[in-house]
């Protein structure tokens, strides 16, 4: 007997659930970083060299007009501070320093540095090390961890308030010298026109990385409309400092320098490295020699304007052999102009350098025969 055929009822199939997306949520130092990404300064990176960490002073190669860093417990015959470090300006009469996370100041009294000042105003820090003044004695360059920070150590800038006695609010030096390893140690010798800064982001335990860099005298940041996202981005995280590095011949002649400060005893100035002549019968060689305090500042901006002279006389000269030379008939109009407002910057320079010269020979004169 054939059974009739009965229809069985199908089970649904029972529907899987879609996984719940992953919602990535940026950390405060992630968006710290995006913030300040439009703001990347635009700095060729001529070297970098990895050092262990505990030595990485030894590469900070500055002439003596810079001052020195010297780490503290070197300096000051000590065992309680292994990790903070000193710096003494060039006239050796007042060094920065850190203890226990936070940043002091001292004076040469006699034979001995006077009692530490804790420098105020700088804002809060958690800690606060590697304190470095420009030449001008009042532009102050340190490392601090912050809760507005990148992460890690960043390095911030202050200035010297002399009419309130304090520091004024430091601020984040940014992308690309911040990241969210340790980022410490900026230092720019005036004399060489050379920086540098040290970080331990893509190093091994024991290990830091020092770059060494062109400071700009202006900031310049990178443009977008120059430069897609990813390649500021790439910039600001020091992917490759070939890409910093234009046609090479600039790196080239600032690695010339930076191999002969390397080579130079710190102790040791050549007689043509610096001159000053304050009248017939007497001739400075060296920073140390002038007596006026306020000098210091002065001769660190005579300086930077010799070098931005020596800079216009050669950019000058080039664009005036073009035009005798390239130049077609409808160019030299437009470089006419350039010419002529190449000259007067000339000019000017010429004239404040002069005027300032005499300010320093003045002050040094009335040191010499009050």
């Amino acid at each position: 007997m054939v059974l009739p055929c009965i229809a069985q009822k199908r089970k649904a199939p029972v529907k899987k659930k879609a996984p719940a997306p992953v919602v990535v949520v940026p950390s405060m130092e992630e968006l710290r970083f995006e913030e300040m990404l439009e703001s990347t300064q635009q700095i060729m990176f001529i070297d970098s060299v990895v050092v262990d960490k505990l030595d990485f002073l030894d590469a900070y190669h500055l002439t003596s007009e810079a001052g020195a860093v010297s780490g503290y417990n070197k300096f000051f015959r000590s065992e309680d501070q292994p990790y903070s470090t000193v710096y003494v300006n060039q006239l050796g009469n007042k060094c920065w320093y850190a203890v226990s996370g936070r940043l002091y100041t001292s004076d040469m009294i006699g034979h001995q540095w006077s009692e530490p000042a804790p420098l105020d105003g700088l804002g809060r820090f958690q800690r606060t090390n590697y304190p470095f003044m420009l030449s001008d004695g009042t532009t102050l360059y340190f490392a601090a961890i912050s809760d507005e920070g990148l992460g890690g150590l960043d390095i911030y800038v202050s200035r010297y308030d002399s009419e309130k006695g304090k520091y004024l609010l430091a601020e984040n030096i940014g992308l690309p010298f911040n990241s969210s390893a340790n980022d410490y140690m900026y230092a720019i010798d005036e004399m060489t026109g050379i920086g540098y800064f040290a970080t331990d982001r893509r190093q091994p335990e024991g290990k830091v990385c020092i770059y060494t860099f062109i400071p700009n005298q202006k900031r310049i940041v990178y443009s977008t409309d120059d430069m897609d996202e990813d390649s500021i981005r790439s910039r600001a995280k020091i992917d490759r400092i070939a890409d910093t590095w234009g046609d090479g011949v600039l790196r080239t002649e600032v690695l010339d320098r930076i191999n002969n400060a390397g080579r130079k005893p710190k102790e040791v100035k050549k007689q043509d490295d610096f001159k000053f002549i304050v009248n017939d019968d007497i001739v400075y060689t060296s920073i140390s020699d002038f007596r006026d305090n306020s000098n210091c500042e002065r001769v660190g901006r005579l300086n930077r304007m010799r070098k931005a002279y020596n800079d216009l006389e050669a950019k000058m000269e080039k664009v005036r052999t073009y035009y005798a030379t390239k130049a077609s008939n409808s160019e030299r109009k437009e470089l006419n102009s350039e010419i002529s407002g190449y000259e007067q910057e000339y000019y000017q320079l010429q004239s404040d350098i002069r005027q300032l010269e005499k300010a320093i020979r003045y002050a040094e004169l009335q040191k010499i025969h009050p």
